[in-house]
């Protein structure tokens, strides 16, 4: 089959790759969609992520897909050939302690589609277990299936972060994952809910999907405007979704004493300088999300409910056989770049 290809450092090319073997209980899923997501795109500059590390080229990324099953195992109760499915991309061992308390994001043993060594979506199959192949209402596109994934990732923060109606939210970073917990939260009954976001286009798409207040961190003094809007008290709740020093380290300053910090971005830097002190003298509560547990099919039913606007998100389609227009677009953020598919 065609695949896009990781061949080393800053290069992708067209290639191939063995046609999955789909076992009994798997189903084959023609893919449709796939989202170019910012951890690609750490692969693609890097070649790592922390201490994942692609150790052998060429190698396939690529994680948020939908698509068409177009073959079923023995095993397979539900799908059939023609269902349209959002495909959750890790598949857990089901064995170890998180796995059996019901937290299987935590499985060290996770096979996660684009994650060395597992090879992932931008590609023209994909094996899945029927568990992971969620069923895709009509309603929604094949684009909207692929990016369930980051809804799913947004979903979860807000369901760390208890959010409660009312509650006032400050999301650090309107990146995809930043707008989806913008989504998230207002259908939580957040708000108000202050963004803050260097880029305009990104800006802009806050604005429209319902932020109360958008700030610009390079020419606005985000901390100062979001205490001035809170009367000095701070938000409930506080994400961070840039993945950048800065964002991280001004959480703290801006949610109440006893609030919610929820760290969603990862940074390129391994090490990150944070203001402890103050983490404890506010008595802060922080939830770190690791992607996301259980949130896919209710994800699904947000979208079709049209309480999230996933739609929103997909600016830029690119052919397979430009995948490397797409991550020079994401790498540049230009063209108003949200989300290419």
């Amino acid at each position: 089959m065609k695949a896009g290809l990781l061949t080393a450092i800053r290069e992708v090319a067209l290639g191939e790759m063995p046609d999955p073997k789909p076992g009994p209980g798997d189903v084959l899923v023609a893919v449709r969609s796939v989202g170019v997501c910012g951890s690609d795109l750490h692969y693609y500059l890097r070649g790592c992520i922390g201490s994942q590390v692609v150790e052998e080229f060429p190698f396939v990324l690529g994680h948020e897909a939908a698509g068409e099953v177009v073959a079923v195992g023995p095993d397979v109760r539900k799908l059939r050939p023609g269902d349209r499915v959002a495909v959750e991309p890790g598949i857990p061992c089901g064995e170890c302690e998180p796995c059996v308390t019901g937290r299987y994001n935590l499985c060290r043993a996770v096979r996660f589609l684009g994650t060395p060594p597992v090879h992932g979506a931008y590609c023209e199959y994909l094996a899945v277990p029927e568990r992971y192949a969620h069923p895709l209402p009509p309603e929604l596109s094949y684009d909207e299936g692929a990016m369930i994934e980051p809804l799913a990732i947004g979903l979860f923060a807000s369901d760390l972060a208890a959010i409660q109606p009312g509650y006032s939210v400050a999301i650090l970073g309107a990146g995809s994952i930043g707008l989806v917990t913008l989504m998230s939260a207002l259908a939580a009954g957040a708000g108000p809910v202050f963004v803050s976001e260097p880029l305009d286009a990104r800006r802009e798409a806050a604005k429209r999907l319902g932020a109360t207040q958008v700030l610009n961190p390079r020419t606005d003094p985000v901390v100062d405007a979001i205490l001035d809007a809170t009367d000095g008290r701070g938000v409930d709740v506080v994400f961070e979704a840039a993945g950048s020093v800065e964002a991280h380290q001004q959480m703290v300053e801006v949610v109440r004493p006893a609030g919610t910090i929820v760290p969603i971005g990862s940074c390129a830097e391994e090490l990150v300088p944070l203001p402890l002190a103050s983490f404890r003298r506010k008595g802060v509560e922080v939830r770190f999300v690791r992607r996301f547990c259980h949130t896919y099919p209710r994800a699904i039913g947000l979208a079709q409910s049209g309480k999230a606007n996933l739609s929103a998100l997909v600016t830029h389609r690119f052919p397979l056989e430009d995948l490397a227009g797409a991550f020079r677009l994401l790498e540049d953020y230009s063209d108003g770049v949200i989300k290419p598919v």
